[in-house]
């Protein structure tokens, strides 16, 4: 939609300050242009045809002829470069039927995802894939539902990108439960020989390690990514045995054996993933990947999560609804961190900063300078089975591990519901267009699984979820400002960055 014919057009844009200057983000041509005062604060008139207007209403603050300069260099830069455009685009998925849909779904899939089992030998009080807020029940995948999965998968992985290295990945549940059926489904799908090399990897707890294990993920370069959620005092805090015992010292236990076996495969195929509950204190969890002689060799493979409020009762069962409140606090000291490290050139050795904060520092940066099309699609929505194909110990199909058994988008047997996959981007497009005129449009990553009630989008997740990423896209973006006033080339390093 084009507002340069509205009664009170307004220009598309995003006023910034930091302490010593004053930006505008122009969200047409997505560039980042610092001002002087006087334009920052006349901007919004742009589409006042009279400067003399002008000029009365900021008089008593600047001189006329200052404001009459300024008025006429903005009119300039909008009628001559197209800079401050009123233009607010419709906000279009790009799939006009569910023949688009197929035709993307055939030849692009990426990574399928096999839930092996819902069995789990651990009682994490956070969990809400496994334990008290199942709904799974006790499940494991029959071997002939995962090389339906397979085959499928293989049949419609992108052959047309370059370099493809299709991934197989392994979840539960606790997948090691099912070794067996992980060991099948590996020599399944290197039968299948469409590709020479597939990338194997699994999310594990940990404890269910064994010499045999390690000796077979080492032998097919299976990658790990572990659950460890800090130091002993934190980690056994909420993930525990199904006796309530701690589970840290036999994860601990076996990253030793996995070290001595293999110094190198420790290094390159595993990782962690950290859910931060609280009370919340990031320096600990920083401390413990950074000064451990052992754990800092893998500082840089820490991948901070959260506890979904919506899907537990955690933060009200455990009495930490005030809790919320501080992690706010806690960013914005590790966002100042951040700031300093990428200033100081430091930053290389941050590891919790670097996960929280590369991606949207990323996104900025390399923020492509082109102009707004006629339209847009909601951005933060990957296509529903390309990038990750979910499927469940029954088969089932889902657009990702995150939304669990929630909206199912077919199944080994049938296929893809291509129909399904439409219907739910006209939705997604209807229910995010008043994104047309929000200045965030460009740099917003929600998903689904945000805004999202069991199956429905839900409008009260989707008001909070905006509010909390203007906030953070606004400061990240005020802070990219200080840092580049104070080092021009601060993200050079970028240049050598690939974020997918």
């Amino acid at each position: 939609m084009d507002r340069e014919n509205s009664d009170t057009p307004k220009p598309f844009i995003k006023k910034l300050k930091t302490a010593n200057y004053n930006y505008i983000y122009d969200v047409h041509s997505n560039e980042l242009i610092r001002v002087t005062p006087l334009i920052y604060d006349i901007i919004d008139e742009i589409a006042e045809n009279n400067a003399d207007q002008v000029v009365e209403k900021y008089k008593s603050k600047y001189e006329p002829n200052d404001i009459r300069e300024s008025f006429a260099s903005i009119k300039k830069a909008h009628t001559e470069h197209n800079y401050f455009s009123f233009h607010r685009p419709e906000i279009f998925s790009g799939f006009s039927s569910e023949y688009d849909v197929k035709y993307m779904l055939d030849s692009g899939l990426s990574q399928l995802i096999l839930e092996l089992s819902t069995r789990c030998n651990q009682s994490c009080k956070y969990c809400s894939v496994s334990g008290r807020y199942s709904q799974n029940g006790k499940q494991d995948m029959p071997p002939h539902i995962a090389k339906k999965a397979v085959d499928f998968f293989v049949e419609r992985i992108a052959v047309n990108r370059k370099e493809t290295t299709p991934a197989v990945t392994f979840y539960g549940g606790e997948v090691l439960k099912r070794f067996d059926l992980l060991k099948e489904v590996v020599e399944w799908t290197k039968s299948k020989g469409v590709f020479q090399k597939y990338r194997f990897s699994l999310t594990t707890n940990g404890t269910l390690l064994t010499d045999e294990i390690i000796a077979y993920f080492v032998e097919n370069n299976i990658s790990i990514l572990l659950s460890l959620d800090g130091p002993k005092k934190i980690h056994n805090r909420f993930r525990v045995f199904r006796n309530g015992k701690g589970t840290f010292d036999a994860i601990m236990k076996n990253l030793e054996r996995i070290q001595q076996y293999s110094r190198d495969y420790f290094l390159n195929l595993i990782s962690f993933n950290t859910v931060i509950t609280p009370p919340y204190d990031f320096d600990a969890v920083i401390d413990f990947f950074f000064a451990s002689e052992f754990l800092s060799p893998l500082k840089h493979k820490v991948r901070i999560n959260f506890v979904d409020a919506y899907e537990t009762s955690f933060f009200r069962d455990f009495q930490l609804e005030g809790e919320k409140k501080n992690l706010r606090k806690e960013f914005t000291k590790l966002r100042n961190r951040y700031k300093e490290a990428l200033i100081n050139g430091t930053h290389e050795e941050l590891t919790v900063e670097n996960s929280l904060f590369l991606q949207d520092f990323y996104a900025i940066v390399r923020r492509p300078l082109e102009t707004l099309p006629r339209q847009y699609p909601p951005k933060g929505s990957c296509i529903p089975g390309q990038r990750r194909l979910f499927v469940n110990t029954q088969g089932k199909f889902y657009m990702c591990e995150k939304v669990g058994s929630n909206y199912e988008i077919g199944n080994v047997d049938g296929g893809i519901d291509y129909k399904r996959i439409y219907n739910f981007y006209r939705e997604y497009d209807r229910f995010f267009s008043d994104c047309k005129d929000c200045w965030a449009l460009r740099l917003c990553t929600k998903c689904f699984n945000n805004i999202r009630q069991g199956e429905r989008f839900d409008e009260v997740r989707k008001k909070e979820l905006c509010k909390s990423m203007l906030r953070n896209i606004e400061e990240n973006f005020v802070i990219y400002c200080e840092i580049m006033e104070s080092k021009p080339d601060a993200f050079k390093f970028f240049e050598n960055v690939k974020i997918t």
